[in-house]
């Protein structure tokens, strides 16, 4: 399917402007458009559709150690919870966190705090319906990461599973804004809880004691409800311009951005990517963390079509039980999870040795050929007899997979297409415009290798980047700096005003990537301006900025850091100072003495010492995970004294040289990286 080519659209300096063909006026025509705040979303998708199945959950038995099948709550019951929780939130925040005098007009921030479970989802409902805005927040991307998020979002309250509290309660005088904690798990029940390994009222009551000797009150979600039943509040709605959700970047060394959203750029996002896909009558897994938009853009996606939503266990070791317990229909998943996935599972086919391997391959041909043909994703005789056991592995009821977050593999893609017997479409977006620019088109089984066409109700457009050589006068495609346009923008970065200007021009948002619109009316993203990397974990990482920063350690001379859109972890070459290499190594080796810098450097034993003495450096320099380095490669030999010219005249990296260089080495300590990580999201 062509992209709709915008007559006359083209400016000196930027290309013409791409449509989604179904949407040539730029919007996302007039269906829902009663719906524009996510309130309303909410409150239609309870009263078209009351005692629907909606949010499900797996409980975990203590008896068994095992996580069981799931459990749901309707849509009407996640109606009263919400509408008490609600009413009870209104009174917390009257007596503990009342308006401050500079806050957002009308609006307080709401801090949610935990993994992906249905009370994120019910919390951020509640929030909702008094026209508070919620603050998603993590602890796995940095040390003080998740206190840096909420006094920079001013949170008072903050709702989060029973395992963060003693975090909260550790670190309290880092916050010392927050004034309430509400617990998503009940504190005075005897029994474990549904994602609690160990737990008692004694600890419950240890932590109420620190709390409040803190000057903080500590509550549970029940106990809230109860207070909104007995003292019940009106609802007081959001309007489209509210603030709905401050979502924080993956930052590089610099602090996090929190980007603001309001109810109508949220709903605009949603709408656009259920019109793009279309879901029917379907069952969600929700597994990317909620702290991040992208899950969250596809639960709003999935509640204008009455989806189920079952959340994982928690546990991501679990993730693949959680499928064949839930056994979805439409799965996002993220780049790195499919590559993680499909090496295992190709192993087991089509690069199986013996018979196997050779029925596999042939079976892999034959339906490739027909999915291609546009025949559809069923094979009558080589799903029965090899395909269905790897869709199993997924719940065996696969209807649509969809990635983004980074570029995917097309053999990868064109695997997962015929294995799990679906499509499975790309796309692309970022935070600042809810994960919502583009979109691979449904019935188009041989679309890959880009990441589609504009989304429903966005503009795209490309301007000049000379810089960098890249220019919409290119041929035979024009390239440039990625803009789009839409109501699914931000509003801008919270506290940011001159950066919130650099990004926003007029009403488009400038991306930061480089992209070609091909010819066939795709749009495929080819770069990145500056030197920024994108990983597999979706986070983005300016790498001189941290080679700045190890080289400061005294083993390092000369360091090159790399990264992938297809790798979750950041690996490096590094060149050590070689006197004090050769006294720090010889303490990992036997007979020392004999043992010259070369050697040294080729040591495994040596590399992985200084791994661990680089993960330090980070942690003292207050790194966050993602900017850590996971494997490394001494070279004895300078970069300035490197055949293949690493530097310019005005000792300026070529960084393209450094990375053809190094490309065997890069390849294996990828390798290296991926082993020493465990499957998490």
């Amino acid at each position: 399917m062509q992209s709709y080519k915008v007559p006359s659209s083209e400016a000196p300096g930027y290309s013409y402007v791409l449509r989604h063909p179904d949407f040539k006026d730029g919007t996302c025509g007039t269906e829902f458009n009663n719906i524009t705040t996510l309130w309303e979303l909410f409150r239609w998708e309870v009263v078209e559709f009351s005692k629907n199945e909606f949010l499900g959950t797996r409980s975990f038995n203590p008896r068994t150690g095992k996580f069981g099948e799931y459990s749901w709550i309707t849509t009407t019951d996640a109606s009263e919870i919400v509408d008490n929780l609600g009413s009870g939130l209104d009174q917390v925040y009257a007596k503990y966190a009342p308006m401050v005098p500079d806050a957002t007009p009308g609006q307080q921030p709401m801090a949610i705090f935990s993994n992906n479970r249905a009370e994120w989802i019910l919390a951020e409902f509640a929030a909702f319906r008094s026209r508070r805005y919620s603050v998603g927040i993590s602890d796995q991307l940095g040390v003080d990461y998740a206190e840096n998020t909420i006094n920079h979002a001013e949170c008072a309250v903050i709702v989060c599973s029973m395992d963060k509290i003693p975090r909260m309660l550790d670190r309290m005088s880092m916050t010392p804004g927050v004034k309430v904690i509400v617990s998503m798990d009940k504190l005075d029940c005897s029994e474990q809880n549904t994602y609690t390994q160990a737990f008692n009222r004694e600890i419950a009551a240890n932590w109420r004691l620190r709390a409040e000797s803190m000057g903080v009150v500590l509550l549970d979600m029940a106990q809230v409800v109860e207070i909104g039943r007995a003292q019940p509040t009106h609802a007081s709605p959001p309007t489209p311009e509210d603030i709905c959700t401050i979502t924080y970047t993956s930052g590089t060394t610099s602090a996090q951005k929190g980007v603001m959203r309001t109810h109508d750029s949220n709903v605009a996002a949603s709408k656009s990517i259920y019109l793009a896909l279309r879901p029917r009558n379907t069952t969600y897994l929700s597994f990317i963390p909620l702290m991040f938009c992208f899950d969250r853009y596809a639960i709003y996606a999935m509640m204008f079509e009455h989806a189920r939503i079952g959340m994982y266990s928690g546990n991501p070791a679990n993730l693949l039980d959680d499928m064949k317990t839930l056994r979805p229909a439409i799965i996002i998943s993220l780049p790195w999870l499919l590559n993680k996935l499909y090496e295992p599972i190709a192993a087991s086919t089509i690069k199986a040795g013996g018979l196997v391997g050779m029925l596999s391959r042939f079976a892999y041909k034959q339906k490739l050929k027909r999915v291609a043909a546009g025949k559809g994703f069923k094979h009558a005789l080589w799903d029965r007899l090899i395909f269905n056991k790897v869709a199993q592995v997924f719940g065996g009821r696969i209807e649509m997979l969809s990635t983004g977050g980074g570029a995917i593999d097309p053999a990868v893609q064109a695997f997962f297409s015929v294995t799990l017997s679906c499509e499975v479409l790309h796309g692309y977006g970022q935070t600042e415009n809810f994960a919502n620019g583009t979109m691979q088109v449904k019935g188009y089984p041989t679309s890959a290798g880009h990441s589609g066409i504009p989304v429903p109700g966005a503009d795209l457009q490309l301007r000049n980047v000379p810089e960098m050589e890249y220019l919409v006068t290119d041929s035979p495609c024009p390239r440039g700096e990625l803009m789009i346009r839409s109501r699914s923008g931000f509003s801008g970065y919270l506290k940011e005003p001159e950066l919130t200007n650099l990004v926003k021009v007029s009403d488009w948002v400038a991306t930061g990537d480089i992209a070609q619109f091909n010819a066939d009316g795709t749009i495929s993203i080819i770069d990145r301006m500056k030197h920024i990397i994108k990983t597999g974990r979706s986070f983005f990482i300016a790498p001189d900025l941290l080679e700045n920063i190890y080289s400061k350690h005294q083993l390092v001379k000369d360091i090159f850091i790399h990264g992938s859109v297809k790798e979750r972890e950041l690996v490096a070459i590094i060149v050590p100072d070689k006197e004090r290499f050769i006294s720090w190594a010889r303490g990992f080796v036997d007979n020392a003495d004999n043992v010259g810098f070369e050697e040294l450097c080729a040591n495994k034993d040596v590399t992985q010492a200084l791994v661990k003495e680089l993960k330090l450096h980070a942690s003292l320099n207050n790194l966050m995970y993602q900017e850590q380095i996971c494997a490394v490669h001494c070279d004895p030999i300078p970069f300035e004294k490197n055949s293949h010219g690493f530097y310019t005249s005005t000792y300026k990296l070529r960084r393209t040289a450094v990375l053809n260089h190094y490309k065997p080495q890069f390849a294996k300590l990828f390798v290296d990286a991926d082993s020493t990580i465990k499957l998490d999201v």
